[in-house]
């Protein structure tokens, strides 16, 4: 008898580390997945669904004008309720550290079913960066059945904290998989030549021209004075690096939107363009000299681009980066930002090597892992 699964996600980062477990438990007699979305973020999910030929078996609709952390977790639960009642799965796998991964994986255990954590064991230990994120998947890891954990540290993270051992399986990050697949997209003469015509009408024809800096900047935590700041250093470097263009795909919130608009967009080197789909944004990044971010996500995927990140955020849960030595943690320090900015340019002037290692993160089998893991254990 197959075993049912259902795999749930509501956002891009989560539906494109989920994909590539999706395809391969689909390819997979032993099990019937369901796909089920949350329903918040309809048109940037549709991109990646696209990308990766995944169709949505159940969608939420949870995704309402002005709603909060409050509405999110309980919509979620109520309507969740209803998915689990009807199709009694074996596992629930949910992805990361989102709102609605926790309030999927506490609806799962109120129907007594198993949960399987995607991504189990990141963690900063400060519930308050990332906000809501690292408290929502240390409630997960509470709940999980199978912890898959990225890295070895991410399992010791758990091990320290008295989670049992067999119940944490160490696979990879899946971002590796849908990324492996992507780059081979993008090695599509007739699809660079599309994005290359794409980008250009978008900023200007002149634009691969110049090396430029790939900029992202989102986190609620930094709202505010904070903030401002950082966009006033970023400001000093495209002033004192008038060589180089900086691209910004800003986010639509408007506690992003309007400071970055303000402070920003009198730079002629500075390109402030509308969030990118995934495709896009990977194409940027595969191009860029190297990164300056507040993303989790992106301190993983810019490994298999070789493209060294700044990390302007106070903690990370992607200390593999670090200690691999081509990511950089500065916060929103002036002086970090701009000295490692500067390093960083001298030394890819001089030929540095920052990726003369294995990728900490995975080796593109991390799905396959997954699906061997559960077909043993249900």
């Amino acid at each position: 008898m197959r075993k049912k699964i259902i795999v749930i996600f509501g956002t891009r980062p989560e539906a494109i580390k989920m994909a590539p477990v999706i395809k391969i438990l689909k390819e997979d007699d032993s099990f019937e997945t369901l796909v089920c979305s949350t329903g918040q973020h309809r048109e940037m999910l549709k991109q990646v669904l696209d990308i990766f030929q995944i169709n949505i078996d159940s969608d939420l609709d949870l995704m309402k004008p002005n709603q909060d952390l409050y509405d999110i977790t309980a919509n979620s639960l109520l309507k969740l309720r209803d998915v689990l009642n009807q199709h009694k799965p074996d596992v629930l796998l949910v992805q990361g550290d989102t709102t609605t991964a926790f309030a999927s994986a506490l609806a799962a255990f109120y129907s007594k079913v198993k949960v399987g954590h995607v991504e189990a064991g990141l963690r900063s230990y400060n519930i308050y960066s990332p906000y809501p994120e690292e408290s929502n998947r240390r409630f997960i890891s509470v709940l999980s059945e199978f912890n898959f954990a990225p890295t070895n540290d991410a399992k010791e993270n758990l091990l320290k904290e008295g989670f049992k051992r067999e119940n944490i399986f160490v696979t990879g990050n899946t971002v590796i998989d849908s990324l492996e697949e992507i780059k081979i997209q993008l090695e599509n003469d007739k699809k660079k030549s599309e994005l290359e015509e794409y980008f250009k009408s978008l900023v200007d024809d002149k634009f691969f021209e110049k090396e430029f800096i790939l900029i992202t900047m989102h986190r609620r935590e930094k709202f505010g004075e904070e903030f401002k700041s950082v966009l006033s250093t970023l400001k000093e470097l495209a002033q004192d690096y008038p060589h180089y263009n900086f691209i910004y795909p800003v986010h639509l919130n408007p506690n992003v939107k309007k400071p970055v608009e303000n402070n920003l967009s009198d730079l002629t080197n500075f390109k402030l363009v509308q969030p990118l789909d995934y495709l896009k944004f990977i194409f940027l990044m595969s191009r860029c000299r190297f990164i300056l971010s507040d993303s989790g996500g992106v301190q993983e995927e810019c490994f298999v681009f070789n493209k060294p990140i700044i990390v302007m955020r106070d903690v990370t849960e992607r200390n593999e980066a670090i200690k691999a030595g081509y990511a950089f943690l500065t916060g929103s320090d002036k002086m970090k930002i701009m000295s490692n900015f500067k390093q960083i340019d001298e030394n890819l002037l001089n030929g540095h090597d920052y990726f003369n290692c294995e990728n900490p993160f995975g080796d593109g089998n991390s799905a396959e892992r997954i699906m061997d893991i559960l077909k043993k254990a249900l």
